[in-house]
Formats: C-alpha cells, structure tokens, sequence
C-alpha cells in the first residue's frame, strides 16, 4: 500500500502563481505585499507633509525676496534679484527685460513704449450679417488668419454642418455674426488709440445697429471686433544712460516715428530746436529729498517773518526748488532753500550746504515716517535705496511732474517685440537684507527687538505663575481628600466652556480699575491664579503615578509638599513640559489680548509688531516674512527639542492609574 503522507500536495490553479510569489519573497528576503505597502505609505506621508509644509515653505523663501517678487504672476519661487540699469544721472532706475532682437539674439533691454492694436474692417465693406442663438454658438477663440487675428466661433446650422463665424454685435438673446471667410478679406491691424481716437458713429447694417469708429481724416468708418494685440518696443540697455530729466511742461508731443513695425510718439523741448526729437521714457511725480544726516547737521528753522520773498531756482541740479533770504540771529543775510515750510516756521538749509539735494520717483517714497527737526515735523525713510546703498532721507519740498526722455538718436536701435515674450532679466540672491531691515526698522519710536523682549519677559512670567499654580491645584485634585472635591473640579472644567468674549469686558473694567491698563500686567498676572486645561491635564497625569511610591515617600517621613516636590514632579517632566509648551505657544502667538490693553508700541508684543508692516494702504510683504519667520523661529526650535516629552505628556495624561 502506498504511503499517501509520501505524496507531493496537489496544486490549486493558483498554486504556480503562489510557487512564483514565494520564489520571489525567498530571493528578496521580504514580502512583497508588505513592502508595497510599506512604500505606499511613506508616499502619502511625503505628499501630506509637503502639503502642509508649503505654506511654510513659501513664507520663508519669500522673506529673502523683495516687495515686487512675493506677489508676482506667474511665481518667482528663487528669491531674485531684477537687474536694473540707471536712467543718466538720476535716481531712477529702469528695469531691463530679455528679449530676442532681429538677429534672433537673446538681448537686455529696457522697455520705450507700447502701443495696442485691434483687428477693425471698414463698415462700407460688411459682408452678409445673421442673427445666431447663443446655445449654437461655441466660445471664442483667439485665431491668426493672415497676419490678422479674429475671435473665431464655431455655429451649428439646422442640418448640424458647422461654420466659422466673428460676433459682430448681440441682437436681444442672439448674437450678429459674420463668417470668417468673409472678414478676412477686409480686416486690418490698426493701433487702438487710432481707432479710439475716431469720433463715435452708430451705423444699421443689414436691419442691425453697430457701434463704430468714423475716421474724419482717412474718410473712413471702423468697426473694431478684437481681439487686442500689444507691442512693446524696446531698446538696448545703453539708452538709459542717455536719458536726461525734464519738467514735463517743457515736453510737447510732435507726432509719430516708426520703431521696428509700430510707431510712437516723438517729442520736442520748449526753447530747443524743432529738429531735436526725443522719446518719452518715463512721465511721473517726482519728489525733491536730502539726506537725513545733513539736514539734521545744517537745517534749522527760522520764523516766516525773518524770510524774504522766495524765488524758484535749480539747487544743486535740483529744478524749481524755493530760495529765500533768511535773516541770522547775528544780523547777518544768508540764502537759504525752504524745505519745509508751516504756518509759524520754516525749515531751511543754506544753499552752499544742501549738496544731497536731489529728486527721486514718488514712487519709492512709500509710507514714511515723521520726525522732529528742530521744531518741524519732516517726513522721512530710513530705508531708501539708490543703486546698492540704503540711506536715511528726508522728504522736503513739494512734489513735481517730470518726464525722462532720451534723444531719437540714440534710440534708432530699438525694435517691438510682443509683450507677452519679454521676461524679466534676473539672478538668484538669497539676500538677509529684509530681515535686518525688518528688526531694526523703527516702527513707532520701538524695534522689533523691543517686541521680543516684551514678549520672551511675558513667556517667562507666565511659565512662572503656570507651574507654581497649576502643580500645586493639580496635584490637590489628584491626590487630596477634601469634601466637595469632584463638585469644584467640575466646576473649574465648566470654565473651559466660557467663551472669551464674555469675559473680555468684565476682565478689562478690573484691569482699569486697577490702573494696569497699557502695562504687561494683564497679560501674566492671570497666570498666577491657573488655567483650567493645564490643571486638568496635568490632574491626569498625576492620578496615574503609582500611589504606592506617595506612600512609600511619606513613611519615610515626607511631608505633602516634600511629596509633590521630590517624587511627582521628577517623575511628570513630560507633563510639565506640555504644560510649558502651551503656555509658551500661548503667550507668544497672543494677539487679541494684547491688542485690548496695550496702546504704546515701546510696550507691545511680537504679533502686535507684525501689524506694523501691515498698512493703510500699502503691506510690506517682504518685511512682514521676514518678521515671521523670526517670530515662529522659536516655536519652532521648542516644539522640535521637546517633541518627545509632549507626545507623552499628551499619551499618558489620558491613562488613570
């Protein structure tokens, strides 16, 4: 008889393929199912930490960025520097771009002009017009046909054919539509402010009124259809240098000059020949300004009524600036420049000694600040930038419209490109320059370090009154014998349930009666008396240490206090530290309550400070990330060192021993 124990197993239908998986896992030494699982896994936790680390991420590539790039679309994500070049002899800076001239090179360039042109026909020519529904209708799309560009839809007929067709004008819920085949026998490329330009006509064609554009001179009447187009001319970066700053008065427009397939306009100076032509490159308010340091060392203020009549003259290369004769104390005459001027006094400069008068853009003078001069209040930024130097100006006089031009000549090499193929010529610069700026700034008469130590001094007084009182009314819930004990631990738990608001108001009349208004007292002393949550965690904590351990420390003598100091605490530096963490996290990230009872910058805290870069009007961005990334720096770094005694401090406080 045979032994059937002898016997090979029967195979399954699957068994090869089972033969093959366990072939596979004897060779790797692993198995297959978990170690797919396994690479899974670290996957989705690789995309959901980048996920939530982005926010993050951005912020601190872009506290290295300036203002202009945080904001730009589409992203910059390498903090970068954008090459400039300066315009002559002047403040300005004109930014260069990269573009393809007609050699086909790769070049830098600066930006002359751009002008805008729409695809138009003559309304004499209009081929057959029909009224469309929408729904048959497909949305437009942007199409080049010959060298000109419709919005080109496509129409379903009634036999399902379809039809290429530009909306002309809309009649009620229907559309007027022309076929293309038809426009672009007559459509033409002409510059939008041409067709503007055109006196407004309303034509009924075909039993449908349109609105057109009728040409007096060329005797014509356009219907514009779209869409518009842009070309922006641009020249080598050596014509900044030719560029030269003018009273915009003085410039008059004196008609048109071809540049590459576009024109634009060429101007003349009053009291220069005709035949000088210029290009206009740039046309904005400009605002005379002095340096800080020398208006401090030589300005001072004298009464109006020891000032003569003033006169317009240039100082120091500066146009239009208002000289007058003040009076000394000594009885002698002195010319000086009025850069401010009030009702009572008027802040001066002697002429000879205002040698960094000069004019910038008003553009770069963004939110400034005030200071006393000598009785005046003057405006001033102590962060203004001219080429790769930073100084402190004061912002004087009144503002003027100026125009920088550049002769024709020099710009005979500029061609047009289409805007949209232009990109900014940059290079990489992680620059620590916004966060230098950012905590040394004067923000109201304090600085950001100013805003750390009101801050750091509150986390330490906090921490203070938290692990006095919420160990020694933790630990009397968790161990004590007392009657009524259960009923007050809820009671303190029901507090939780408050909502802050409502207590908001009653805390505040307290703190005002007590005269702590704009102090940091309000901000800690509460501290002192507990906080609900950390006493019930820590409660918990404590109730599950070993009672046997209590016992043991008080036969041999240990007092309650000697207890609590010398054998729970050592053994609840996971719970203290949570306790720590929180209150840390708490008093640093606290905004609300400091911005109710502080009024004074010198006393504010960190997330009060970052409101600062924050204005009316305009955000400093670039400041504001550097500041936060400073400001969460040290949570950061707490949360990363103490991580393992606040994940079980937070494990152990739900266990009950």
């Amino acid at each position: 008889m045979t032994d059937l124990s002898s016997l090979p197993p029967m195979s399954s239908p699957t068994g090869g393929l089972n033969h093959a998986a366990r072939r596979a896992e004897s060779r790797s030494g692993k198995p297959v199912g978990p170690q797919f699982g396994r690479a899974l896994n670290y996957l989705i936790l690789f995309v959901g930490a980048t996920i939530m680390l982005f926010p993050l991420l951005w912020m601190f590539t872009s506290s290295f960025k300036p203002e202009w790039q945080i904001l730009a679309q589409p992203p910059i994500w390498i903090p970068s520097t954008w090459i400039h070049a300066q315009a002559g002899s002047t403040t300005q800076e004109f930014p260069l771009w990269w573009a393809v001239n007609p050699d086909g090179e790769r070049e830098e360039v600066l930006k002359v002009g751009v002008r805008r042109f729409t695809t138009v026909i003559d309304v004499s020519q209009m081929p057959e017009l029909i009224a469309a529904p929408a729904d048959r209708l497909s949305d437009a799309q942007p199409t080049a046909m010959d060298s000109v560009t419709f919005n080109v839809r496509t129409l379903t007929l009634d036999d399902g054919t379809t039809r290429q067709v530009v909306a002309i004008a809309r009649d009620g819920e229907n559309l007027v539509v022309a076929a293309v085949d038809d426009l672009r026998k007559i459509a033409a490329i002409r510059p939008l402010d041409e067709v503007n330009a055109g006196k407004r006509a309303n034509v009924e064609i075909g039993g449908y009124r349109l609105q057109a554009r009728e040409l007096e001179e060329e005797g014509v009447t356009l219907l514009a259809l779209g869409p518009e187009s842009e070309l922006t001319v641009v020249a080598p970066q050596e014509v900044a240098s030719a560029a030269v700053l003018v009273p915009a008065e003085a410039v008059e427009e004196a008609g048109l000059a071809p540049f590459g397939s576009t024109e634009l306009p060429v101007y003349t100076l009053a009291d220069h020949p005709e035949a000088e032509k210029y290009v206009l490159l740039s046309a904005e308010s400009w605002q005379p300004i002095i340096d800080l340091e020398q208006a401090r060392a030589s300005g001072f203020t004298v009464e109006n009524s020891a000032l003569s009549a003033s006169e317009l003259r240039t100082v120091n290369g500066t146009p239009d600036m208002p000289v007058a004769t003040a009076g000394m104390e000594d009885g002698s005459q002195r010319e000086v420049v009025l850069l401010v001027e009030t009702s009572a006094l008027t802040f001066v400069i002697p002429v000879d000694e205002a040698t960094t008068l000069r004019l910038t853009p008003l553009g770069k003078l963004a939110q400034p600040f005030v200071a006393n001069l000598d009785g005046v209040s003057v405006s001033y930024r102590d962060d203004y930038v001219e080429g790769d130097q930073r100084h402190a100006i004061a912002i004087v006089s009144e503002r003027r419209d100026m125009a920088l031009i550049a002769p024709q000549a020099v710009v005979e090499q500029a061609f047009d490109v289409p805007s949209e193929s232009l990109s900014a010529v940059l290079t990489p610069n992680f620059s620590l320059q916004n966060y230098v700026d950012a905590l040394s700034k004067d923000l109201g008469g304090a600085t950001f370090f100013t805003f750390f130590r009101n801050s750091g001094l509150l986390v330490l007084l906090n921490l203070i009154g938290h692990f006095l009182s919420v160990t020694l009314v933790a630990y009397a819930f968790a161990r004590l014998r007392a009657p009524g004990k259960n009923f007050l631990f809820m009671v303190l738990l029901s507090t939780m349930m408050l909502p802050f608001p409502v207590m908001l108001i009653p805390t505040f009349e307290i703190f005002q009666k007590l005269g702590m208004i704009n102090t940091l007292w309000p901000l800690f002393v509460r501290s002192f008396f507990g906080n609900a949550f950390l006493i019930f965690l820590l409660r918990q904590f404590f109730m599950a240490i070993p009672m046997e351990l209590e016992e043991a420390a008080r036969i041999d003598g240990a007092t309650t206090l000697q207890v609590l100091v010398r054998v729970i605490l050592p053994l609840s530096a996971p719970a203290l530290a949570t306790v720590g963490i929180f209150t840390f996290w708490w008093t640093w990230n606290s905004f609300f309550e400091p911005y109710v009872y502080l009024s004074s910058p010198q006393q504010y805290t960190v997330s009060l400070g970052l409101a600062f870069f924050k204005g009316q009007y305009n955000t400093s961005f670039h400041l504001l990330m550097a500041a936060s990334m400073v400001v969460i720096l040290p949570i950061i770094l707490i949360f990363f060192f103490a991580q393992r005694y606040f994940i079980e401090g937070i494990q152990l406080t739900g266990l009950k021993g």
